[in-house]
């Protein structure tokens, strides 16, 4: 008498499966352990590993208890084989119908121990789905953070590589975002990061991801040139300038600049990101509330926004005066950025 072929299957399939997703709860762990480092999320963190620890230690328990519940089973299958084997106790109906029991007993009883361990499969997996869908989630805004970012641009860059299927990257920055905190204090900041994502989520049947990229900037991968990229964006900066943020019953004007680029013949990812960041300091230079747009060779704005009179009245409305160390910080950039694009064009 052998063991089923199927049951050997989804042995490998239980095992497997937990063997996966232990080493998911084990990266996702090690990636926490690297954010540990910031202070106002240092008890969070510890608490999220405290959890996974004990995840960890609960699949492994029943995974134990699995393993030693088969390892009786297939001890049993080979005991009655023997018995089967010999002939004595098959020579007669009540030999063969106490041995057919007790084969059914023991597969009862295993089936048993597979669909609880399937239960508990379920219920973990979806614990450890939440647990990676929280580590590629930026807390405070709800959109995809800057791991889930990295990941979705290397997956465009490959796409791009072999399909030759060309996309864009949007790096987009809150004006004069420091003023606000200081003007209206760190909740009222906090607030306008949350409308920017809500507004820019808005724009997700246009794009491939919407991400908060690091503090006010954020980074959008749209499918296709860089042409209809801008345009998207430029629609966004209209309806960002055109309605202030509301918080707590104040009023709070915001606009957005922002860097457009394309991936371009034998490229890298690294310059695709330097290109979007360029057309952004740009955007910033050229008088913000901006979209500029770097065509693999120089930065040019797209359109004026002085022209918009909602825009105009808004901007004119703005109490946050420019901060003189960032505009000498935004120059010093767009020098370098102009040394280098003349340099390419010798």
């Amino acid at each position: 008498m052998t063991t089923s072929p199927l049951l050997y299957t989804l042995m490998g399939l239980l095992f497997g499966t937990t063997l996966l997703a232990l080493g998911m709860a084990m990266g996702f762990w090690m990636a926490k352990r690297g954010a540990a480092g910031e202070l106002a999320n240092a008890a969070r963190v510890t608490v999220e590993q405290q959890n996974m620890l004990a995840l960890m230690r609960n699949m492994a328990s029943w995974t134990n208890d699995f393993a030693g519940d088969f390892t009786r089973y297939q001890s049993k299958m080979e005991s009655l084989s023997r018995v089967a084997a010999d002939g004595k106790t098959t020579s007669t109906k009540e030999g063969v119908q106490k041995l057919l029991d007790q084969i059914v007993s023991a597969n009862e009883a295993l089936q048993s121990r597979l669909n609880n361990a399937e239960l508990k499969l379920e219920d973990q997996t979806k614990q450890l789905a939440g647990y990676l869908t929280e580590a590629r989630t930026d807390a405070l805004t709800g959109l995809a953070n800057r791991k889930a970012f990295d990941q979705k641009l290397d997956e465009c860059f490959q796409k791009w590589q072999q399909k030759g299927a060309t996309f864009s990257l949007a790096m987009v920055d809150v004006d004069h975002f420091k003023k606000v905190n200081d003007t209206y204090g760190h909740p009222a900041g906090d607030a306008v990061l949350k409308e920017m994502a809500t507004r820019l989520a808005e724009i997700k049947h246009d794009s491939l991801l919407v991400a908060r990229y690091g503090g006010e900037e954020f980074a959008i991968l749209i499918d296709g040139p860089e042409t209809g990229a801008a345009a998207v964006m430029e629609r966004l900066r209209k309806n960002i300038a055109g309605k202030a943020f509301e918080t707590d019953g104040v009023s709070i004007p915001v606009t957005m600049s922002c860097g457009v680029s394309k991936i371009f013949g034998e490229d890298r990812v690294g310059n695709l990101v330097r290109r979007a960041d360029e057309a952004l300091y740009s955007a910033k230079m050229g008088g913000r509330n901006r979209v500029f747009v770097h065509n693999g060779t120089m930065c040019a704005g797209l359109g004026s926004p002085s022209n918009d009179p909602t825009v105009s009245a808004t901007a004119k409305s703005d109490p946050l005066p420019v901060s003189n160390d960032l505009e000498e910080r935004i120059r010093s950039k767009f020098d370098h950025i102009i040394e280098k694009e003349a340099a390419r064009r010798v």
